[in-house]
């Protein structure tokens, strides 16, 4: 078959997809991919993939290109001519699957990946973009054969709004975990905590540096390291923590683990999340988690296994568990290793993109013929 996946920008093809187009392609599939940009067009081609462009960003809200997006993505679905089409994301979720069924196509999959900041906020704004989009998934998942969740709390929510019905939805734990890549590390540095995560206040950034300021109070000595590129909060507007050495802003990377290494224990402090693939990293390499009580974070933690669950937004719920592995050194090693045995259970991506092939019907192709 040639498998069409229809993403949102070009990076996600290459970090999040990259396992997934390995296992089609040695299954005997030929893949195609369709993005808003090219700035990862050359490491896409490299993957031996037929590399697509439409112009257009997942955050963009123009509504002259919104309304002609559907027909754009039609015709180039058409010239492509795909056996399957599988979209991922907000927008190809909705005009994607919208564009293939307008282009007669029907061997259309989804995958939802997370809620985001449509299903978090509750301004007047926020509440007409809902049911916007929520008009829009209803409309494109009747097309869609399976769509898969990567949490109970997001499918349950899509189902309880009439988005979806129940017998479409499949659940996968994301993208999984390389967990050979990703290999347990004893832990080192007992007094390190760590947040990767980009630089938004839906990922309990400022939380998290509020939390910093109250552990530091009490032990001076323990650092705070935070990772991921500048969002809506800028590096600037963290001064206050990093000039006086309570938050070591350590700015983007292509590769966590080195900062995982590092660390004793994991925060992701998170409003709500597809799935906290950070936590199910930082577990496979043996790290536990603080987290918060909500969707796709709740998913990774066993409260008290192998780390915390904390109140969405509560800095001083994050500070007491902090406390608590500083005055508790033994349970971080603890917690570390059960955090793998969780991850090995969960996690193994290998056993995730089997599962994924099996429902689209993507096995090797020799078995299949």
């Amino acid at each position: 078959m040639n498998i069409l996946l229809i993403c949102s920008n070009s990076s996600v093809v290459v970090t999040f997809r990259k396992k997934l187009i390995e296992k089609l392609q040695k299954n005997g599939h030929s893949v195609s991919a369709l993005v808003f940009d090219r700035e990862n067009e050359n490491q896409i081609k490299e993957l031996g993939v037929s590399f697509y462009c439409i112009n257009d960003a997942n955050r963009s809200l123009n509504p002259f290109k919104v309304l002609s997006l559907a027909n754009r993505y039609s015709k180039i679905i058409k010239e492509i001519n795909p056996d399957l089409v599988f979209t991922f994301m907000l927008k190809p979720n909705i005009y994607g699957v919208q564009g293939a069924k307008k282009a007669g196509y029907s061997n259309i999959y989804s995958m939802v990946e997370g809620t985001g900041d449509v299903f978090i906020y509750n301004s007047l704004k926020w509440k007409l973009i809902r049911k916007y989009v929520c008009h829009g998934y209803k409309k494109a998942f009747k097309h869609s054969k399976k769509v898969f969740f990567l949490n109970n709390d997001d499918k349950s929510e899509f189902v309880k709004r009439g988005l979806v019905k129940d017998e479409q939805c499949e659940i996968v734990h994301g993208v999984g975990v390389d967990l050979d890549n990703f290999e347990y590390q004893p832990v080192e540095n007992k007094t390190t905590f760590l947040m990767i995560a980009r630089l938004l206040k839906t990922k309990g950034v400022l939380e998290y540096c509020e939390a910093a300021k109250e552990v530091k109070k009490k032990y001076p000595e323990a650092v705070f390291n935070l990772v991921g590129p500048e969002g809506t909060i800028k590096a600037e507007d963290l001064r206050k923590y990093t000039e006086n050495g309570i938050i070591n802003y350590l700015g983007a990377t292509k590769d966590v683990r080195p900062y995982i290494k590092e660390c004793s224990v994991n925060v992701l402090p998170s409003y709500k999340e597809g799935l906290g693939l950070v936590n199910a990293e930082a577990g496979a390499i043996g790290r536990a988690s603080i987290t918060c009580d909500t969707n796709g974070t709740r998913d990774t933690v066993k409260d008290g296994y192998n780390g915390f669950l904390v109140p969405v937004g509560d800095s001083r719920a994050i500070a007491e568990k902090m406390i608590y592995f500083l005055e508790n050194p033994n349970k971080i090693t603890e917690m570390g290793q059960n955090a793998r045995k969780h991850a090995e259970m969960n996690y193994n991506q290998k056993e995730i993109n089997e599962k994924i092939c099996c429902v689209i019907g993507a096995e090797n192709a020799e078995k299949i013929n």
